[in-house]
């Protein structure tokens, strides 16, 4: 009997249902087509040019560095999966990668599962919702790469936050007052920090906050400069060069190659996102967006 649009079995084959392993055989292969295809939908601009340049080019470029500043949108897997591709394209041999998501002195051991070794050196798997950094890590370690951390240690920020630049020790103090910020630097700092706070930042915690955000940028330049050649894995915010990591090398350091850029992602007037970051990083990472909710519409300040 004629079944309504069914097929009949081939001859010779055999109807059986899919199994577990198959079903994640396939689970894996559709994740793998559509991480490529967001990869080919990527796009590199150099800042200084505007111009769209490709990966290997990139890859290059930094090759001829001595430090390397890669952004991040902490929630977005792409902006991970990529860094980490990208770092095993142009990292030399012996490059140490220092990362924000470790405290400042911290070294990762290689000799067991990857996430027990990050969290025996102090990465927080629950606050920074592993496995997202996975794939940064995986091909760090893949590549025997030296990983270090460059975050303050922890519970430090609230010492700063109560007792301000008296807390601050011999090594961030002298940094701190080679690399001033300019009032325009400054301004901009104050701008952001507001605006991460959905604007319910009071000004008495803006000063404070502030000199966590120096402390943090110059703990982190103070590990690249201890390794070099090495890559600073942050957030975009760190990266920047007004602001953040690279005002500090620039200041204390002026004699090396330096590159930063930013991970952002696609959305709105792509020519007034470019236009916004000239000046921010050396280039930019554009990718597809990453699913998330409104940070602000339940947003306490702690």
């Amino acid at each position: 009997m004629k079944t309504g649009g069914s097929v009949p079995p081939q001859r010779g084959s055999m109807n059986f249902p899919e199994t577990r392993l198959a079903r994640a055989a396939r689970a894996a292969a559709l994740a793998a087509m559509t991480a490529a295809a967001m990869a080919a939908q990527a796009q590199v601009i150099d800042l200084h040019t505007g111009e769209e340049i490709s990966e290997p080019l990139l890859a290059e470029r930094l090759r001829q560095q001595d430090l390397v500043l890669l952004g991040e949108l902490h929630d977005n897997p792409q902006h991970h999966r990529l860094r980490g591709e990208l770092i095993a394209h142009f990292a030399r041999p012996g490059t140490t990668v220092v990362a924000e998501h470790l405290p400042s002195g911290a070294r990762v051991a290689a000799g067991g599962p990857l996430q027990r070794d990050l969290e025996a050196a102090g990465f927080d798997a629950k606050g920074w919702r592993w496995p997202l950094h996975q794939p940064l890590f995986g091909d760090i370690r893949a590549q025997a790469l030296p990983l270090v951390g460059g975050n303050l240690p922890k519970g430090y920020s609230k010492q700063l936050m109560a007792g301000g630049e008296a807390s601050l020790t011999d090594a961030l103090a002298s940094p701190y007052r080679q690399a001033p910020l300019s009032p325009a630097a400054v301004a901009r700092l104050d701008g952001d920090l507001i605006d991460g706070h959905c604007g319910q930042l009071p000004d008495r915690y803006l000063a404070p906050m502030r000199l966590v955000q120096r402390a943090t940028d110059i703990s982190m330049a103070n590990m690249l400069l201890a390794h070099a050649p090495a890559v600073l894995v942050a957030g975009n915010g760190h990266v920047r060069k007004d602001y953040g990591v690279p005002q500090v090398l620039e200041a204390l350091a002026p004699s090396l190659k330096i590159s930063s850029i930013g991970f952002y992602e696609r959305g709105g007037d792509r020519a007034e996102l470019i236009k916004s970051l000239a000046g921010r990083y050396d280039y930019v990472w554009l990718t597809e967006g990453a699913g998330r909710s409104d940070p602000c519409e339940n947003f306490k300040l702690k």
